[in-house]
């Protein structure tokens, strides 16, 4: 089994080199996602995106179906990534426009949350899988104060429940929420998804990528993958 590895919140061309010259699949870049502090302006990421060497996908959140469509004609990313609250209508609209990868993230909550039933985020997925959408990403949520942090928490949620929801969705799976290098084996091993998604797990520092960690983190999935 082949395992695919996107990097998200690149934020400079050098990451963007590094990362891809390391051996990733996808790089995840985030626009106008006022907040992620690794979120970049058009003007910031349209280099990226023209530079690189491997796919691109363009992350986004809770935009109008205008916006995005605006947001695509500029970049021409590979893929885009709706992060947010978006309802399957909204992504048949852009499905109808697009002609680019459309992926959705589906938020599960961490252990300080009560748990979703496996029934209902399956069914959520396949009304999404009706609507057109391309790939699956399961991310944590978790509570801050009186909020719901969807994404980037650098955090996990149960991974019993993400082995549940693969064995039932019949669409390329990544896995997200507070991988990394230390990790990383044991989320392959025991849920087997497509492909894993990660970005504070190989930083330094917000928005700088560690290119040890990335090199290591890669050499680890690639070495597990052949026990899959």
């Amino acid at each position: 089994m082949s395992c695919s590895i996107k990097i998200c919140g690149i934020t400079t061309i050098e990451d963007a080199s590094m990362v891809s010259e390391a051996g990733a699949d996808f790089l995840g870049v985030l626009v106008n996602v006022p907040r992620s502090p690794r979120s970049l302006t058009v003007e910031k990421a349209r280099k990226i995106f023209s530079l690189s060497k491997i796919p691109v996908i363009l992350l986004t959140f809770d935009l109008k179906a205008d916006q995005v469509i605006k947001l695509v004609r500029a970049l021409s990313p590979f893929g885009i990534q709706l992060a947010g609250n978006e309802t399957e209508d909204e992504v048949g609209k852009l499905r109808k426009k697009l002609t680019c990868e459309i992926w959705k993230s589906l938020h599960i909550p961490a252990a300080e949350v009560e748990k979703e039933k496996v029934h209902d985020i399956v069914a959520k997925i396949n009304y999404f899988i009706e609507a057109g959408i391309d790939r699956i990403v399961l991310d944590s949520a978790v509570i801050k104060g009186t909020k719901m942090q969807k994404g980037g928490t650098g955090q996990t949620f149960d991974w019993s429940l993400a082995k549940a929801i693969s064995a039932q969705v019949e669409k390329f799976l990544f896995l997200a929420g507070g991988i990394k290098t230390d990790n990383v084996k044991d989320a392959l091993l025991h849920v087997k998804p497509d492909g894993i998604d990660l970005s504070s797990g190989v930083e330094k520092s917000i928005g700088k990528k560690d290119p040890q960690l990335v090199k290591s983190l890669i050499a680890t999935v690639r070495n597990v993958e052949f026990f899959l």
